[in-house]
């Protein structure tokens, strides 16, 4: 009858609400593992994090704030992934490189520069090296610091290695060669250089460099350098 018949719509409609509800509660935790599972690619995620459907690996970076730019270095801020997935800051001096030689006579003596350095307020041994700019390549970077600064060429240029300044403060890598074949020219220093040329044998090279209170870093790393390429079975 009638009665039946309401109960059964009663019961239908019942049945239909339960349903609705409970694809909604799935709808719901579904939408909630994604979220969080998102969460855990941005932030969590350590060997390969994917976002917007592209991957995102340890040290890869992420985005580069130039903060000061001028002719010999920019300082700058990135925005990268660290080793755990998270998004780390590191700020750094961006620059081209340098370049630095060993200049070294027939008779196996070589030339040291006596430096005045404004920032440390002191006078350094040191051999011919400078920095590069955008753009300019090391060897021809070399050569030309060698004769501005020594008053000299050379006609044979070995390269003996290269090496990290200050891995942690900047991308800098300074280049060094062997230069052989001297002639001896003028310096062309620019008004900010104060460079004394000093010729003397290897050996008295070397204590200078060692001795000194305040040793220059990027000599006595081209002094490691001239030794591992001895060490090879190379001579001077």
């Amino acid at each position: 009858g009638p009665s039946a018949i309401g109960a059964g719509l009663l019961f239908v409609v019942f049945v239909a609400v339960a349903l609705g509800r409970w694809a909604l509660q799935l709808v719901g935790a579904g939408r909630r593992r994604s979220a969080q599972t998102c969460w855990l690619s941005l932030h969590r995620i350590g060997p390969c994090a994917r976002i917007g459907g592209m991957s995102r690996r340890p040290f890869d970076r992420l985005s580069r704030e130039v903060l000061v730019d001028n002719a010999w270095h920019r300082y700058c801020l990135d925005r990268y992934v660290q080793a755990d997935g998270s998004e780390g800051v590191y700020y750094y001096v961006d620059m081209p490189g340098s370049c630095g030689s060993i200049p070294v006579f027939d008779d196996g003596s070589t030339v040291l520069l006596r430096v005045h350095r404004y920032l440390l307020g002191g006078e350094f041994w040191e051999f011919p090296i400078g920095g590069m700019k955008a753009g300019e390549e090391p060897l021809d970077v070399a050569k030309k610091e060698l004769l501005e600064e020594a008053g000299m060429t050379a006609s044979e240029w070995i390269p003996i290695g290269k090496f990290a300044p200050y891995k942690g403060v900047s991308n800098e890598v300074c280049h060094y060669w062997i230069a052989r074949g001297l002639t001896e020219s003028e310096q062309m220093l620019e008004p900010s250089e104060q460079i004394s040329v000093h010729r003397m044998p290897m050996d008295e090279a070397r204590a200078k460099l060692v001795d000194q209170e305040c040793s220059d870093g990027q000599s006595l790393s081209g002094l490691v350098l001239l030794d591992r390429w001895l060490a090879r079975g190379n001579s001077l």
